[in-house]
């Protein structure tokens, strides 16, 4: 489901920190919670959200206990680790979003982490919860009735109605062009022109000198 992420979960005033190893993506935070929202539905006990979102297994089930980390969607991360991880995700490329729940108030934060270069030009987009969950349960009746079950193939479809593919298409083409400029083939263009201006200059200026 895309690759590492920062997942924040703010409810009831309280906000707790998971990271996800499969989770960079604008479809998996509205597809877990909406997830998370069905488990609580059938609990004789309900739980918080963010309690059923840290037990979510990769399947998309409740596992109390977790099962191993890597077959878990995230994994809480203790409040004396919080400022580290986000140093990490402030300097460097490791976690490619950081996506904030809120459930208080209605929103879907997604921030694109700018050290990835395919995100550089991204920026921070936002949707209520209220529209986002509305959007993947269309999506997911939309996958039964044509027999799509595949998660890429659902975020493909996804990303194409809310226009995010235009946006990540020209943050890749920012990317191409950020990497051409910086080659050696690009320098190598660069010189050859100032050897040609430079070679078109003298000329003119023998002439003037001559007059």
């Amino acid at each position: 489901m895309g690759n590492r992420a920062i997942y924040q979960i703010i409810e009831n005033g309280g906000s707790h920190i998971f990271t996800a190893h499969n989770g960079a993506n604008a479809l998996s935070p509205l597809l877990r919670l909406a997830q998370a929202k069905e488990v609580q539905a059938g609990m004789e006990e309900p739980q918080s959200l963010a309690h059923i979102f840290s037990h979510l297994g990769d399947d998309g089930q409740y596992h109390n206990p977790r099962l191993p980390d890597e077959d878990m969607f995230c994994n809480p991360v203790e409040p004396a680790q919080r400022r580290t991880l986000q140093e990490l995700y402030e300097q460097h490329s490791d976690y490619e979003m950081h996506i904030t729940l809120d459930l208080d108030h209605d929103n879907c934060n997604l921030s694109y982490n700018p050290n990835c270069p395919w995100y550089r030009t991204m920026g921070s987009l936002s949707i209520t919860l209220t529209d986002g969950l509305a959007n993947v349960e269309k999506l997911l009746e939309h996958g039964e009735e044509r027999g799509i079950t595949d998660f890429y193939k659902l975020l493909a479809i996804y990303d194409r109605s809310t226009g995010l593919d235009k946006l990540l298409e020209s943050a890749r083409g920012d990317m191409r062009l950020t990497e051409y400029l910086d080659s050696p083939e690009a320098a190598e263009q660069r010189q050859r022109y100032r050897d040609l201006v430079e070679q078109r200059t003298e000329p003119e200026n023998e002439e003037m000198e001559e007059q």
